[in-house]
């Protein structure tokens, strides 16, 4: 719980009332009652303020005279406030440091790092401190993954791969799969071309469920900071993804 003058303390913002309301909880403006703290992002629905219950608002300047009886949060993005105070109300549960008895782990890990149960990490690993390895989980060979990043439970990660800090990996990611190169001889047959590349993965980067990277072809396949992945999309190899770049699910990049 935190009062709106420790929210203001912490994240900026113009006080409008009483900073010793407390709130434990964001919530829409429909659904919020006492003790939540709910967020106006769009005129449009300005009308639906009246009846809502929360104890308090975060609003735009343009309008805090029309809720002057409100206790307001005042900012220039409302939606970026609420995000912000979400992350304070609901942070990244910490490891549970420690390898379970049914993980087959071939590398030396941190102390901090928490491996799931039925999770597989190969030789020559390398995790930073407080990395998250779900269950069933595979890592292979040579890759490194810096502080923090957590894969969720069945997130494959094929060998030499690099993943970056803070980084989330949610389950059903494939990173470092083969890229699709083939070569045509004269009789139709085709010849695989092998995928030498790896994926290089910035920090600070999400991607969500059921997405895949292939591994570059020569080159390597790049994903830079920030960069935000919905579910189900499809990078191909060699493909270079720039800084805070952000898709929405069931997109494909070709290589």
């Amino acid at each position: 719980m935190f009062r709106l003058q420790e929210l203001i303390d912490r994240l900026g913002g113009e006080l409008h009332g009483d900073g010793n309301v407390a709130v434990a909880r964001v919530a829409t403006l429909e659904k919020a009652g006492e003790g939540d703290l709910a967020f106006l992002a769009n005129r449009k629905y300005l009308s639906q303020v009246a009846a809502c219950s929360a104890s308090a608002l975060i609003v735009a300047p343009e309008v805090r005279e029309q809720l002057s009886d409100r206790a307001l949060i005042v900012t220039a993005d409302p939606y970026l406030y609420f995000a912000r105070v979400a992350q304070l109300f609901n942070p990244q549960p910490a490891p549970r440091a420690g390898v379970h008895r049914f993980a087959a782990v071939e590398s030396a890990v941190p102390a901090s790092v928490e491996i799931g149960p039925g999770a597989c990490v190969e030789e020559g690993v390398e995790l930073g401190e407080n990395v998250v390895i779900g269950a069933n989980c595979f890592v292979g060979r040579g890759t490194r993954i810096g502080r923090g990043t957590r894969l969720y439970a069945n997130v494959t990660v094929y060998h030499d791969c690099v993943i970056g800090e803070d980084c989330i990996l949610h389950s059903g990611v494939v990173i470092g799969a083969d890229g699709f190169g083939f070569a045509r001889e004269k009789s139709g047959a085709w010849v695989k071309i092998p995928q030498t590349g790896r994926v290089v993965i910035g920090n600070d980067v999400e991607i969500g469920a059921g997405t895949t990277i292939d591994r570059g072809a020569l080159d390597d396949t790049v994903i830079g900071d920030g960069v935000k992945l919905d579910n189900l999309i499809q990078i191909a190899h060699n493909v270079r993804v720039g800084e805070h770049t952000i898709m929405a699910g069931c997109a494909g990049v070709a290589g």
